[in-house]
């Protein structure tokens, strides 16, 4: 496993700044869709105070609101660019690292980690930092990648920039070994003093097209970053060439899960 450094964490939160609004037009229905699962799990009744960790563009804080209408919720994230796109929710954020949560202890009846946690440098110590300001009996609920999400067709398209030349100049640390099965995810959590109390993995299905994954692919992440790479000449050919495949279309079928757990 590749230690994550604070330049690591630094280069992760200024890529997604600068690429906030692709990510959420990108993914935002895939990341949406996956939590609303979890969301509408947790434990709703009674709740006051709710903390979105990772929140990102704040694609789940609508759905929080729905279910705790009367709880006051906070989103907390590590880009500035993506907390820009969660402002218009009219909830409050805070910039800041999951790694260092500064909030007082049992202060959250809630705290959601949606699509988080495997980019955190030490997920466990992470967790029992959500532990700390959980309040006794509250509830966490995460979801995590079971497999990585990059699909075939993804797969294909950067087999074909690695045969350009291609390469990600900035490479960024992840952390799915640690978490891609469910009884990882229970000794992780449980290692932070969490008991399980759901645990569960399911499939989300998304048809991607070519302009979708076009946009997918040159406006975020690692496919973009090699993408650039590339001279502008040989780039050109190489989008024409995926263009010129139209009307063909792909499935991709996503595995995620989505653990909750409850405080001691």
């Amino acid at each position: 496993m590749i230690a994550m450094t604070d330049q690591d964490t630094e280069r992760l939160a200024r890529i997604y700044s600068a690429q906030a609004k692709a990510y959420a037009e990108t993914w935002g229905p895939i990341i949406r869709a996956a939590g609303a699962r979890l969301l509408e799990r947790l434990p709703w009744p009674a709740v006051k105070r709710v903390v979105d960790i990772g929140t990102g563009a704040g694609v789940h804080l609508a759905s929080i609101r729905r279910l705790a209408p009367d709880a006051w919720i906070v989103g907390v994230d590590r880009s500035p660019g993506m907390l820009e796109l969660a402002r218009p929710h009219g909830v409050p954020l805070a910039e800041m690292d999951g790694m260092s949560l500064a909030f007082r202890a049992q202060s959250f009846d809630v705290a959601v980690m949606i699509f988080v946690l495997f980019h955190l440098d030490d997920p466990a110590a992470a967790l029992r930092g959500v532990r700390r300001i959980l309040r006794p009996g509250g509830t966490l609920g995460c979801v995590t990648w079971a497999e990585d999400p990059d699909t075939e067709a993804s797969q294909l398209w950067e087999a074909e920039l690695d045969a350009l030349g291609a390469r990600d100049p900035d490479p960024i640390p992840r952390r799915h070994e640690m978490m891609n099965t469910t009884e990882k995810m229970a000794g992780l959590l449980s290692s932070a003093g969490l008991c399980p109390t759901t645990l569960w993995m399911e499939a989300i299905e998304r048809d991607w097209t070519v302009d979708g994954l076009v946009a997918l692919h040159t406006g975020f992440g690692r496919a973009r970053r090699k993408l650039e790479s590339l001279a502008p000449e040989i780039r050109a050919t190489f989008l024409a060439r995926i263009h010129a495949r139209e009307p063909w279309t792909h499935r991709a079928r996503y595995l995620d899960q989505g653990p909750m757990f409850r405080g001691a």
